[in-house]
């Protein structure tokens, strides 16, 4: 087996991902790949919290959060609120709306991990989680 071989199904696999994921979130006025399908999902999954929390669970950027987060508060989808711990920040709140979206959200990638996972046993399952974290761990 080429290593090159496997980073390619590695790429197939993001593409395919995508292309499963675009239409569904675009119907909800979400861009795939830009974490904000994950940030509705982890805010109704989490509870409020601020923007540094929330780009670290969504792996982005705080700048790259900031424009989602704006995006996402124009949209109806979030409020800022002020933080009771800390006057200098804010807590990022789910409208109920927002909730709305991040439930079908939820389903979305429900539906994602069925037809990802669909027959495979889970101690396969198992095996490929812990060699994928290896990979992560040997990137860093």
């Amino acid at each position: 087996m080429e290593k090159k071989e496997i980073r390619d199904i590695l790429h197939r696999l993001e593409l395919e991902r995508k292309k499963f994921l675009g239409p569904k979130l675009q119907v909800l006025g979400l861009t795939v790949g830009e974490g904000q399908a994950r940030a509705l999902r982890g805010l109704l999954e989490e509870g409020p919290m601020t923007q540094k929390e929330l780009a670290d669970l969504c792996m982005r950027d705080t700048a790259t959060m900031s424009r989602n987060i704006d995006r996402l508060e124009k949209a109806g989808l979030l409020t800022r609120e002020n933080n009771p711990g800390c006057r200098r920040s804010y807590l990022i709140c789910l409208t109920e709306e927002g909730k709305e979206k991040a439930k079908q959200v939820q389903e979305i990638f429900r539906e994602l991990d069925e037809r990802i996972w669909g027959d495979i046993p889970a101690e396969e399952m198992k095996q490929l989680y812990e060699t994928l974290l290896r990979i992560e761990k040997n990137l860093e």
